[in-house]
């Protein structure tokens, strides 16, 4: 047969033999396609306008529902089906690796984000729930039950009325330092997880972070420079480690809950006296009862009942909106780009996997990273923070 002139048929004859190799590998049913390119190849002058090209072209627009115009693609770019080559042997160990780890880091950065969502939410609903009134009424009833205990001891009444007493002072002293302790802890974990989970989510972050920010400040010191207050909580937070509960407390309000009020040790404390005291002549009903609920405060943090003061609490609840603003760059930026990354992985190992299919280019990780942070700004809802995180990893 004389060589086409047509560069159209010419190139038609080339991706035909292309797509029929790849037909050695039982993709076909028939042998149409072997059958229109030697019925094209008998021609002496081929031409576009043949009938035999024509069937040719036919059949092989026939064959795009098995070959797809991306295996067409990788078939002219060199690509082999069954490529055994050490190559794509050592792609497919370092992509099972990669997934590996994208999978768990993905999981340690939702267990992270889920922490925070939870801990986001039982600060919104202690707020709801007006827990500063209750938490004061509670500090009342304690204060007032154990004025009447005391007066009842002096009062003549008989011992059952004064164990009755006592089973209802204790019962509400027991219900205000459960309500102090579950806001002291909410407290510290949200501090916790603010300053180290969230800041820190993968093993050794920490580690590293510390001994970059000890190479930065050793070169600083040389040079004389001065650092400003940022540089001492960098410090503490490299230096303490796992604080407890009690330093993490101590930060909005400036005291250590627990450790008792530095006035407690002052003889002659109005922290120390014992309920009843004498008030003042010319002192209004409000500023007695302001004055004496201060005094039932001071005396119930001395005595290690509670560990807060109520004027804190308004402090503490601000804890929500800046645990809500770490937890956004999560929602909308970190988990959408890792879930994208970790579904365009598998598609990539699924297609790696398959002998017949082309290896897919890098591309669609970014395709599949960009599309969920689309989907995270477009839709926040299936990234909320009031919401479990619902991921659709298929492709």
């Amino acid at each position: 047969m004389t060589a086409p002139v047509d560069p159209l048929v010419t190139g038609l004859l080339k991706d035909a033999k292309l797509v029929a190799g790849y037909g050695r590998y039982g993709v076909f049913k028939d042998n149409s396609l072997f059958a229109a390119i030697g019925d094209a190849e008998k021609l002496g002058d081929v031409t576009a306008g043949q009938p035999a090209v024509v069937n040719l072209q036919k059949v092989l627009n026939d064959c795009s529902g098995v070959v797809p115009f991306s295996t067409l693609a990788a078939l002219r770019s060199g690509w082999s089906p069954g490529d055994t080559s050490r190559r794509a042997a050592i792609a497919t160990y370092l992509l099972v690796a990669l997934s590996v780890i994208l999978m768990v880091i993905t999981g340690k950065m939702t267990y992270v984000y889920n922490r925070g969502v939870s801990l986001s939410a039982e600060l919104q609903d202690i707020d709801k729930d007006n827990f500063s009134v209750r938490f004061g009424q509670a500090v009342r009833q304690v204060w007032a039950t154990q004025k009447q205990l005391r007066s009842a001891a002096s009062g003549g009444l008989s011992q059952s009325d004064i164990n009755l007493l006592e089973d209802v002072y204790y019962n509400a002293e027991d219900s205000l330092h459960l309500l102090d302790q579950r806001f002291v802890t909410l407290w510290a974990n949200s501090q916790s997880f603010m300053t180290r989970e969230a800041r820190f989510p993968i093993w050794g972050m920490q580690s590293a972070y510390c001994k970059l920010q000890s190479l930065v400040t050793a070169g600083a010191a040389g040079n004389g420079q001065t650092y400003d207050p940022q540089q001492a909580i960098t410090n503490q937070l490299c230096n303490q480690g796992v604080a407890s509960a009690k330093s993490e407390y101590s930060g909005p309000v400036g005291e250590v809950p627990g450790g008792g009020n530095p006035a407690c040790a002052q003889p002659g404390n109005p922290a120390g006296k014992e309920p009843g005291g004498a008030v003042s002549a010319g002192t209004s009903p409000e500023i007695d009862a302001n004055s004496e609920y201060e005094e039932a405060t001071r005396s119930l943090q001395c005595s290690g009942v509670i560990t807060l003061t109520p004027s804190s609490i308004y402090m503490m609840t601000a804890q929500i909106g800046g645990l809500n603003a770490v937890l956004s760059p999560y929602a909308l930026w970190i988990l959408p780009a890792l879930y994208g990354s970790l579904g365009a992985i598998m598609f990539h190992m699924r297609m790696i996997l398959n002998p017949l299919l082309p290896n897919p280019t890098l591309a669609h990780w970014f395709t599949g990273s960009s599309w969920e942070r689309w989907r995270a700004w477009c839709w926040p809802g299936s990234w909320g923070l009031t919401r479990s995180l619902a991921v659709r990893l298929q492709r």
